[in-house]
């Protein structure tokens, strides 16, 4: 880039490189070639000569100048859109994002006020609308303003951009609302991003900043409409960051809200169903056993304690207790006890220790929780005699069997199922990236089968 300086020496070289060329030709000419120096013509000539070097200079830094004014212009809008986008990337709140919008293309072309129209699907009716240089009270006033007539409808319309020198003087205006502050420059971009038009920005009152540092009224150029367009871009950008990371935080919250009914389902109602057969259980026999019909109840009081602790846990956002520091092998076989317990089923448990072993802390919880909902609809459905609990592995993955000799059922009507149980089931399965498989018929029993990668361990 060239400075002051160089200019200033690029005039005088200019000047002193034409009339030293132009002496020495006169040396040559005299000394060299002998010929005869006229004082009139030579004057004439250094004139001629000075007067042309002197334009040509003055042209060449006039040009330069005008030149590095507009690179050191282009470059001073270039770093504010950079600093302007990068503003954005920082907040998420889409609320936010949208008024730094409006506050940072203001700034960025120097306009005393700004207005951005959010649209809606049909990218005409405008949602909501953020102001910049409004006080407050106007921006309350013009918050439910229509903005589909006038000039700033006809880029809701076309989507094309509008720069106006005097908003009043042309034909499309409709004028100014009540209590609505006068604006005479305009210039307008659409947001719109891969064909989607998130708003309209609208920016008025142009100022032009003085070298005194006062500043006037003067009109947009196209290159601020230029500026404007692509920080609109930018800005689409913004919006749409903003947008999914307000839906993925719904659907994370849908996630869990799922996550904990389902543990629910298969922690806390399972374990309050088989309370409830204990306690029916104690009152068919309170007349005959009453010592045994106490143990029972005082077995299902201890079970009403542990969920009571779950529901705790649950409000607190917690994760049930139920099986929390157990191992695989303790919790099958607990559970495998609960159902003697509770039934007059014949349980048998296999497991292969090396893989419990391996069986990281998290496939436990879903195991388990698997193997509880498995023994709940045996409980419930299956009318069996026998029930066989496998854990080990199949073919390099680890995996959890739940065999009955029960009713069974129609294979189909197994796998068209909207029961919570079997969802949960299968969903316990895709969160360890596993499979889930339900082989059954009428009259052969049931077999519920989980399959699941090693995964690796810490330390």
């Amino acid at each position: 880039m060239i400075n002051q300086i160089d200019t200033r020496s690029l005039r005088w070289l200019g000047v002193l490189v034409p009339l030293t060329s132009w002496a020495l030709w006169v040396a040559i000419r005299s000394l060299v070639l002998r010929q005869p120096i006229s004082l009139a013509a030579t004057a004439i000539e250094l004139a001629i000569i000075a007067i042309g070097a002197t334009v040509f200079a003055n042209w060449v830094a006039v040009n330069l100048e005008r030149r590095e004014a507009e690179i050191r212009r282009r470059s001073e809008h270039l770093d504010a859109l950079r600093r302007a986008g990068l503003a954005l990337t920082t907040e998420l709140e889409i609320g936010k994002v949208l008024q730094q919008v409006v506050d940072q293309s203001r700034a960025l072309v120097d306009a005393r006020y700004g207005a951005l129209a959010v649209v809606g699907a049909d990218g005409r009716t405008v949602e909501q609308f953020y102001t910049s240089g409004l006080s407050p009270d106007v921006h309350n006033r013009l918050q439910n303003t229509p903005v589909g007539e006038g000039v700033l409808g006809v880029m809701s319309r076309d989507g094309q951009p509008i720069r106006l020198a005097d908003i009043a003087g042309d034909p499309r205006a409709a004028g100014f609302p009540e209590g609505h502050p006068k604006m005479r420059t305009l210039v307008g971009v659409p947001i719109q991003s891969k064909g989607r038009i998130y708003g309209n920005l609208y920016l008025t009152d142009k100022r032009i900043t003085l070298p005194s540092g006062g500043a006037i009224e003067g009109e947009f150029s196209a290159e601020d409409e230029e500026l404007l367009a692509m920080f609109a871009l930018q800005a689409a950008i913004a919006i749409e960051n903003a947008q999914l990371y307000r839906e993925n935080q719904q659907i994370a919250v849908l996630r869990e809200r799922e996550r904990i009914g389902m543990d629910l389902h298969d922690g806390v109602i399972q374990s309050i169903y088989a309370i409830g057969l204990l306690l029916d259980d104690a009152r068919h026999r309170i007349d005959t056993a009453p010592a045994q019909s106490r143990e029972v109840i005082g077995a299902a009081i201890s079970g009403l304690n542990e969920v009571i602790a779950d529901i705790r846990n649950y409000i607190q956002h917690l994760r049930p207790r139920r099986f929390q520091g157990r191992s695989i092998r303790q919790g099958l076989e607990a559970l495998a006890q609960e159902l003697r317990n509770d039934t007059m089923l014949t349980v048998s448990v296999a497991i292969d220790e090396q893989a419990a072993a391996i069986c990281s802390p998290r496939q436990v919880d879903e195991f388990l929780h698997i193997a509880q909902e498995a023994l709940a609809n045996v409980r419930k459905h299956a009318a069996a005699s026998q029930v066989a609990i496998y854990f080990g592995f199949e073919e390099g993955l680890l995996q959890l069997s739940v065999q009955d000799d029960g009713a069974g059922m129609d294979a189909t009507d197994a796998r068209q199922s909207q029961g919570n149980g079997l969802r949960n089931m299968r969903a316990r399965a895709r969160s360890m990236h596993g499979e889930f498989r339900l082989q059954t018929a009428p009259g052969a029993g049931a077999r519920v089968a989980v399959t699941a990668p090693i995964e690796k361990r810490e330390g």
